[in-house]
């Protein structure tokens, strides 16, 4: 079934109005039509079944059928605060882990990072990020669309630090293992925050830092991983930790 996540203003009643790329998409690339049945999200985790019934020139008119009654969202809540890589590897880093459950992304420019941009790049990324994560999102049956937090220097991220679980996987931890550390939670925290690295890992003062607000340090293992696989890594072991791969 074709998903679509749709704005709370374009549901009007019992109907939803699909406009602009949705209307597009709908048509000109699904070929839908008239009685065809498609799922509507509103973004609140609300899922719902409709099926078309009117074709305007630009836009769809489907009428909302009830409920799917679908729970697809875990209740732990990953906050995956991800350096930027180089290249489009952050594409790759927010589409799988938008597919695995991960509720927010905090993109940071830390000291080792390649990637620099100004304030107009950062404006035309946050867009096509903001596309990859609403058809992730639709394709894997989420019920929200993750947040996508704007960009933030290493600094602000120091002033703006996260609440809840704050983990750092880094390569020169050698005792605490992320099992051990999770294995010591014994409610759900309010936010689990997993910080990763760029290419070249952290510096140990941003480490350092960041530990002396409260983040732990973990190790993901005996091999270094790639700062696109580490996130993943961290986030899945942590969804199957709390019950949330069930």
């Amino acid at each position: 079934m074709t998903r679509f996540f749709i704005p709370a203003a374009q549901i009007r009643g019992n109907q939803v109005s699909l406009e602009g790329a949705d209307h597009h998409h709908l048509l000109n690339v699904l070929r839908k039509n008239i009685g065809d049945e498609i799922q509507v999200l509103n973004g609140k985790g609300e899922e719902f079944n409709a099926r078309i019934c009117e074709i305007r020139a630009e836009s769809t008119i489907a009428e909302l059928c009830g409920s799917t009654g679908r729970q697809t969202e875990p209740r732990l809540k990953i906050n995956l605060i991800q350096s930027l890589p180089k290249a489009d590897k952050f594409e790759w880093i927010i589409q799988k882990n938008t597919e695995l459950g991960v509720s927010s992304f905090q993109p940071v420019i830390s000291e080792r990072s390649v990637v620099k941009l100004d304030a107009g790049a950062k404006i035309k990324k946050q867009e096509r990020w903001q596309k990859i994560i609403k058809e992730a999102a639709e394709q894997s049956g989420r019920g929200i669309i993750p947040q996508l937090k704007p960009v933030l220097e290493w600094r602000q991220l120091e002033t703006n630090f996260p609440p809840g679980l704050v983990l750092i996987p880094w390569e020169d931890e050698q005792i605490r293992s992320l099992k051990a550390v999770l294995g010591e939670v014994r409610e759900l925290p309010e936010q689990l925050s997993i910080v990763i690295g760029p290419e070249g890992g952290f510096a140990r003062t941003e480490v350092e830092r960041m530990a002396a607000l409260g983040a732990i340090t973990v190790t993901l293992g005996p091999r270094i991983l790639r700062t696109e696989t580490a996130g993943l890594v961290a986030a899945s072991a942590s969804l199957y930790h709390f019950g949330e791969l069930d």
